[in-house]
């Protein structure tokens, strides 16, 4: 006879270590990962972060803006080496599965600099985990969807309590072939996209292994090889063009890590080989003309060393020493031009981090880079952390830090127009938070309000040269501040788990310097950041069934510096998504049928000027796990 015994719940609470005292981060749950699981990276922080991601549609570039910064301004690492793209400073998120990613953490403003230097705006952290104590698992995910879109994952691991391994892969194409309405044109009139089809392939593997003696080392490999063509924007009205993209990535990195009475003693060494191919034909009267076939190929080296010492539970130093090198040829076999080039980056940071009482922590921390022999000045970062209520989990951070940002290889050497003579971009930030979390048997509440202000000098932009061609200065002054709000509330009763999450951004990023003035857009937002984003994600779960319900709002996007309202202003937007699913448990094995509905009120919108979005579209996933 079956005995049901029920038993009171449990709550796992993990202490705060003395290391992470004054750091502004944000963790994205596992919940929110597995609900993006067949999503690019993009789509997973558009969903559950204030960081805005400027995306030219589904399958193209997808860039972020983090507080209001460029998109190079945002560093991101993948097991502890930086896959920031040398020559354009920034990453492509829509390349970023979230199939092959265990681990997300966001690092805002200048608690980045933890990480290292770069990031003005902040840093993200991806990454595997391995999972002890399963001797074998695995999945396979089918996805079908409007569009001519296939996907189709695969994921096996296991092992033992000393080897652990791990292997993702992934196929995915689409023709990307939906109908919307141009209204670049007159009159207005439906139209279907054209050439935005894109296949992608892919695969990580990793390898765990427990050396014993409190030694522990990892091997990871990530490739993958996209082909995208590019669909014209909607006011092209050409006699045709071709248009298209090939990204190639193989990216390999070792850690080692050992853990002592008193110290943590990490290394990790890494390589990337990086190629992209542009093409563009443009159709004429005269026939076919060949504008731009340009190849580039990056080689890039990364070894980083980090060393954590506690003097006891309250006194902790930690070392961070870091040398990269890459190496980048590119050249146009139409008009000739590129560059080879190399940059050699040495940075070196020491933190000293305290706890002074019950009630108050904090941290010291200097970091020196020195790159294409040069040192950068001196880059501090002071944080406190005050814990007024001994029984309210309430914090207050704040923290105050000077970061600097380097030119991209582009920006140096880009022929014509690149300027070898580019100052770093200098910034300066200033962070205030307040954080609350309250857990009492079914409901949990965790809430963060944080207040920021940015000053970025030097920010480099291109302009139009005498010489007919753009070129790279130095000249932007610009003042970023906001605010950015987090709440999340989960609750259980009847069997039934409910949480819903919220994130809100408020940015005011304005252009404050002299060339500004002069022209009359001092104070004007810069281009294609919303003042207001937003995303509300309610899901619930009853006996195998769930659901997953996504509001998400842009506010609007000026793309003139003047901030012209009666010109070209991008129109806010809120797009609904629902997901509706089902898992079934038999013996070892799940079965989990989800139908997800993208864009519900069939909303008209635009994300880039002139660049069409899909309505309302469908898909449907199947994942059958072991």
């Amino acid at each position: 006879m079956d005995t049901l015994i029920t038993v009171e719940d449990l709550i796992v609470k993990g202490k705060k270590s003395v290391g992470e005292a004054a750091l502004t981060t944000t963790l994205i749950d596992s919940v929110q990962i597995a609900e993006s699981t067949n999503g690019s990276l993009a789509d997973l922080l558009t969903k559950h972060t204030p960081v805005f991601i400027k995306t030219y549609g589904q399958g193209s570039l997808a860039t972020v803006s983090f507080r209001g910064t460029a998109a190079s301004h945002t560093q991101v690492e993948w097991n502890g080496i930086n896959i920031n793209n040398p020559m354009l400073g920034q990453v492509d998120f829509s390349l970023i599965p979230v199939w092959f990613v265990d681990k997300t953490e966001l690092f805002h403003g200048g608690s980045s600099l933890s990480e290292g230097s770069g990031a003005l705006g902040g840093s993200i952290s991806i990454g595997s985990q391995p999972r002890w104590g399963e001797k074998f698992y695995g999945s396979v995910l089918q996805g079908i969807g409007s569009f001519g879109t296939y996907q189709t994952f695969v994921s096996a691991g296991g092992g033992g309590k000393r080897v652990h391994v791990r292997a993702r892969y992934l196929y995915e194409q689409a023709e990307n072939d939906f109908t919307f309405l141009n209204t670049a044109v007159l009159p207005y009139r439906k139209m279907k996209q054209q050439n935005a089809d894109y296949r992608k392939t892919g695969g990580v593997a990793d390898l765990f292994w427990n050396a014993g003696k409190s030694h522990y080392l990892s091997l990871h490999a990530w490739f993958h090889h996209a082909d995208r063509n590019l669909p014209t924007v909607m006011s092209y009205e050409g006699l045709g063009r071709e248009e298209k993209q090939q990204d190639d990535e193989l990216r390999l990195v070792a850690q080692w890590k050992k853990f002592g009475k008193k110290f943590i003693s990490e290394l990790v060494s890494g390589y990337t080989n990086t190629g992209v191919d542009y093409y563009l034909r443009n159709m004429t009267d005269l026939g076919a003309v060949l504008n731009y076939d340009s190849r580039s190929e990056i080689h890039s080296f990364y070894n980083k060393y980090r060393f954590e010492y506690s003097f006891s539970e309250k006194s902790v130093l930690k070392l961070l020493v870091n040398g990269d090198y890459h190496k980048v040829d590119i050249l146009d076999h139409i008009t000739k031009e590129g560059y080879s080039a190399n940059r050699t980056q040495l940075g070196i940071s020491a933190g000293f981090h305290h706890k002074f009482s019950e009630v108050w922590s904090g941290y010291v921390l200097l970091r020196e880079d020195f790159i294409d022999n040069e040192f950068t000045p001196l880059m501090p970062s002071v944080g406190i952390e005050i814990v007024p209520f001994k029984k309210q989990d309430f914090h207050i951070i704040a923290n105050g830090t000077r970061n600097y940002h380097q030119p991209t290889l582009n920006d140096l050497y880009w022929l014509p127009g690149g300027n070898p003579n580019l100052k770093p971009e200098e910034g300066y930030t200033v962070d205030v938070a307040a954080n609350y979390r309250y857990e009492k048997k079914r409901l949990r509440i965790e809430s963060s309000l944080t207040g920021y202000m940015s000053w970025v000098d030097d920010w480099i932009v291109w302009r139009p040269s005498e010489y007919r061609y753009w070129t790279a200065e130095n000249i932007r002054k610009v003042f970023a501040r906001g605010v950015e709000v987090s709440v999340m509330a989960g609750y259980n009763i009847a069997g039934v788990n409910m949480a819903l999450r919220g994130n809100y951004g408020f940015t005011r990023t304005t252009n404050q310097d002299t060339p500004a003035e002069k022209e009359g857009i001092k104070g004007k937002q810069l281009i294609y950041i919303p003042i207001n984003k937003a995303n509300v994600m309610f899901d619930a779960d009853w006996k195998g069934f769930y659901l997953n319900y996504l509001w998400s709002f842009t506010g609007e996007r000026y793309t003139t510096s003047s901030n012209e309202k009666n010109r070209h202003l991008l129109p806010a937007y809120a797009l609904h998504n629902m997901t509706l699913g089902k898992k079934i448990h038999f013996s070892r094995f799940e079965l989990d049928a989800q139908f997800k509905i993208n864009n519900l009120f069939d909303k008209n919108y635009q994300a880039i000027l002139w660049r069409a979005m899909p309505r309302r579209n469908y898909s449907f996933l199947i994942k059958f796990s072991y």
